[in-house]
Formats: C-alpha cells, structure tokens, sequence
C-alpha cells in the first residue's frame, strides 16, 4: 500500500486555502459595494424629493396667491397630491397633479382652492386678508419606486399604513391590499390590517384609542379604521377623524347615497368602499328549487317542512342572529330583525326616511303617531319566539357565532343574513339561493343599509399618505370591481354597483336592498339605540316580561334618548 505524500498535498490544500479566502473577500467587497450602493441611491432618493418645495404663496390678488409647489430637483415626480386646509374654515381642499417635471412649477389659485372645498369666502371676505390667513399645505408623491409625504417643514418616506377592521372584512382587506395586489402595484406602501372579532369590539377599541391615545395590546395605532357609517354622529362629537378629501371627478363615481351617508353638515368623514344589507339565502340541496318564499311565514313553514323531511334532530328552519346579553350591553340584532320589524309597522323610534334622503335633515312623527304600530311590531315578533305562546321560530339565544354555522353544516335551510356570509357560502361550493327578505307583516319589508368607509383617525401616524393613498385609489373606476373579484360584496362605485348586478344574480338581491332600503341613521346615540332596540328584541322573543309592556317602555326610553337628534328643546 502507498503512503500517502503528504508534502505533496500541502501546497494543493494551500491554494483551496487562498482560493476560499479570495472568493470570500471578493463576495464582502460585492455586499458592501451593493449596500453602499443602496445607501447612496437612498440618499439621491431623499435629496431629490427635498427638492419639492411647497408653500402658500401670498402674493398682491388671489390670482396669484394660493398652494405653490416648485421641482426644484432634476428628477420627474409622479402622482402628486395637494391638499390645502384653510384655516378659516377648517376644509380641506384636494388637487391631483399627474406629473411635475424637473424645474417646473404648479400654483393652484387661492379661489379655486376654496372652490372645491364649497367654503369659497363671502364677498365680505375675499378680500387679501382671508387669502393671506394660514393655509396648511401638504403634499405626497411618488419618485420611482418610493412614496413620500412632506409638508412645508418635514419629508417623511412612507413605508407603511395600518387599517384596523372586524375580522370578516380585515381578511378581504388584507388581499385587497395585499403584496400582489392592484394596490401595492401601484403604490409602493405596504398595508397591516388588524383584526377585531366583532364590529363593537373594533369600535370599543377605536373609541379608547381615542380617549386615551392607546391602542389595545397586540396592536398597532392605526391610519385607517374600516368601520359603517353609524359610527358618524360619534366620531364627529369626538373630533377623532380627519376630512379625506376626495377630487371632483372621483367622488362622482362614488354612489351619491354612500358619499351622503358618511357625511355630516356638509362634510365627508369617510371614505365610501362597500354597501352592506340583509337578505334571504336558502340552501337549495335541503329547500329545493323552485320560488322564494313572499312571506316570512311560508319561509318557516317551508324551512321546518324541510328539516323534518330530511330528519335534522338539532336543525332550525331559519337561521336569523339574534344574541343573548353579552357583558359589553349588547343583545339582539335589530339590524338584521329590521325587514321583519318594517313589515309589521315598526319605525326607528318616529324616523321617516329613504336612501334618497339621506343627506337630508331626519325627520321624525310625534311618538303618538309611531308608537302603537312599533309596540304592535315588537309583539307580532314575540309570536316567531320561545317564549309564552311563541312557535319557536327564532331562537333568541342563537347569534352571530351560531347563526351562519348553522347554515353552513346543512342544519338550517333558510338564512337571514349580510352579505358576509357569501364568501363562506362560496367557498363550500353551496348550491343557493338569494332573494329580499319577505315580510312578516302587511307592509313592506325595508331593510337597513349600512356604508362601510374608511374612517382617518386624526392621530395617524401617517395622515397624508393615508388620506391622499385610500381616496385615490377607492376613486378609481375598477377599484369596486376589484374589491369584488377577493368577496362578493356590494362596491360603492356606480358603474361597479352596475357591472355586478348585471353577472352575480347571488349579490343582485342585495344590491337591490341597498338602492331600496333605509339608510341606517348616524346619531351619536346610535350605539345606545341599537342596544335598546336589539335589548327589546332580545326580551320579547325569549319571553322576558309581556311583549307589549316592554316594547312600550323601549318607546318611551329611545324617544328621549334621541331628544337631541329630534331638536327638541
């Protein structure tokens, strides 16, 4: 055997040595010169975009004074919002600017700024004077790939946003602003949606955030809190969120009754992104095929026809969410009990209103006029119960969380819920039904209508970008579309409100309801009355106390509890 020359080895395994070392000092020196690279590339990035110079501009006449940006850089900047908030009137004003090339310059005019805040001075006040009155002038744009905001003392590149939302909606948002999305195509910003189980729980959370200046733990503070419109009346006591200035052209492809819903005197709080309403599903594989239901009634008859047949021993005829008391003072759902309480006469304590007012001022009937006929509905809904002469139609101890699992596992053939529900429907590949709600009075059963928008809160940490980023893109024609394409959900979008109906008959019926049903009132009681109204629901169908006595205490109790949206003295 051989021995091995280990004299002759050593010079090989030598020059691997020096190899190894070479290829290693040469791959540092490649990281380094990549990352010096990056830093230098940022720092052109950022010395560009302080190149953007913004200011309000006072000059000798209005024609010549107003929002001045100057590209004072040798770059190209792209999708440049301005916004102007006048200190007078305390209106934001919006002006989209597609391009500024290098070393041009854009004065927006003072009289048109306060054209398109619908807050132009009175002659009285056009004058110099009002003109030369501090206006905050801000701007976001984007250089390449980065997305920037800046003011007339700070440049901040945005990396990111945050949307708080109910854990429903918080997991289409997280797709629709999501890494492959059309968003995150078109604007370099990450989006963290967090989630809250509940609707009430999101808005708990909003209303200490805002008392406290704290979020709860595990979570981020937020730029964008997605929540429905009856949360306005609140936020604007509060003083919580900031005015999202939309362009003209992009607010009128916005559902006039989304844009009037999430407006209070004149002013929009919200951005408008879906509609939401009640209606009547059926699983067709237990119901069958043939007509919906014109009545609630067949509804139940033909509901528990179809649990009998098929022998479902803990099946429900129909599902409807009504809740027992919780700890945080919720029961019932009146929102979704409203088609069935509108049939039979009920009002929202004397409240007369349609979506085509909705902008309008409410309008209420003395509670002489309402009251017997809300009574009236209240016991006629104590029949459908478990209680004292009730058939046990609706189990006021099944909710939220065991409402749609009752309908998904095949034991309830009938559904009466949001539009939620559908994504969980589609993704069991169920065979169903749509259609409104049918009504259990004489009258005709009206639904609520909700407008969910995304609300500013006005200690974002990143205001601009996310009133400048959201509006822009919830304007877009397609932004509707696209929304529905991740869940089938009503946009706010008119020509996208359009387009869907025309393809989906699932979503039709509900698109139905929001052009034909009552848009939900915005008082900053509404918390307070929904839990009157769903604590009313609660008692009557579980047989707490006589139907007509508790109804007609909830009367007495919401009419004063709206004294002040009523303007009574």
């Amino acid at each position: 055997m051989r021995s091995l020359d280990y004299a002759a080895v050593l010079p090989f395994l030598s020059n691997i040595e020096v190899v190894a070392s070479t290829v290693v000092a040469v791959c540092t020196a490649i990281t380094g010169v990549v990352a010096l690279t990056r830093v230098i590339r940022s720092n052109q990035r950022t010395v560009r975009a302080k190149s953007l110079k913004i200011g309000w501009q006072v000059d000798s006449g209005p024609d010549s004074t107003g929002a001045l940006v100057l590209n004072e850089s040798t770059a190209t900047f792209q999708k440049l919002v301005v916004t102007v908030t006048c200190g007078s009137h305390l209106r934001t004003a919006r002006k989209d600017i597609a391009v500024l090339k290098a070393g041009d310059e854009h004065l927006w005019p003072s009289d048109d700024v306060h054209r398109s805040v619908k807050a132009r001075p009175s002659p009285a006040d056009a004058s110099t004077r009002h003109h030369g009155t501090p206006h905050d002038v801000q701007i976001t744009f984007r250089d390449g790939k980065g997305y920037w905001s800046r003011n007339e003392e700070r440049l901040d590149r945005v990396r990111s946003l945050v949307v708080w939302a109910e854990r429903t909606r918080a997991r289409t948002l997280a797709k629709y602003f999501g890494s492959s999305s059309p968003f995150r195509r078109t604007y370099a910003v990450s989006v963290r949606v967090e989630s809250f189980d509940r609707t009430e729980a999101l808005e708990e959370a909003f209303t200490r955030l805002v008392a406290t200046g704290r979020p709860p733990r595990g979570y981020h503070v937020p730029d964008v809190v997605a929540g429905p419109h009856d949360w306005i009346g609140r936020v604007v006591r509060e003083g919580s969120v900031l005015e999202p200035p939309f362009s003209p052209a992009g607010l009128a492809r916005i559902s006039p009754v989304a844009v009037e819903a999430l407006t209070s005197q004149e002013q929009l709080y919200a951005i408008p992104y879906v509609f939401d309403s009640v209606a009547l599903i059926r699983n067709n594989a237990l119901a069958g095929n043939g007509p919906m239901p014109t009545a609630f009634d067949e509804t139940v008859r033909a509901g528990n026809a179809a649990v009998a047949a098929k022998g479902i021993a803990d099946g429900a005829g129909v599902a409807l969410q009504v809740g027992s008391p919780d700890p945080a003072g919720n029961a019932g759902d009146p929102y979704h009990m409203w088609p069935l309480f509108s049939s039979s006469g009920g009002t929202f304590f004397g409240l007369r209103r349609t979506p085509s007012e909705a902008g309008g001022a409410d309008r209420f009937e003395d509670i002489s006029a309402w009251r017997e006929n809300f009574v009236n509905a209240f016991v006629r809904l104590s029949k459908l119960g478990t209680g004292p002469g009730g058939s046990g139609a609706l189990n006021p101890d099944i909710g939220r969380a065991e409402a749609l699992p009752l309908f998904l596992e095949g034991r309830a053939p009938f559904l009466v819920c949001s539009s939620r529900a559908l994504a969980a429907i589609k993704d069991q590949r169920m065979d169903v039904s749509v259609a409104a709600v049918p009504p259990l009075g004489d009258r005709q059963a009206v639904s609520m209508v909700s407008v969910y928008g995304f609300y500013i809160y006005r200690d974002a940490p990143n205001v601009p970008a996310a009133r400048d980023l959201v509006t822009s893109y919830l304007s877009r024609p397609d932004a509707g579309e696209d929304l529905n394409k991740l869940q089938q959900l009503v946009p706010v979008q008119e020509e996208a409100m359009g387009t869907v109906a025309a393809r989906d008959a699932i979503l039709r019926p509900y698109i139905g309801q929001c052009d034909d049903g009552q848009v939900m009132p915005s008082w900053p009681e509404m918390r307070a009355a929904w839990q009157l109204l769903g604590h009313t629901e609660y008692k009557v169908l579980a047989g707490e106390g006589d139907p007509r006595a508790v109804a007609g205490e909830a009367a007495e109790a919401g009419w004063e509890l709206l004294r002040e949206a009523r303007g009574a003295e």
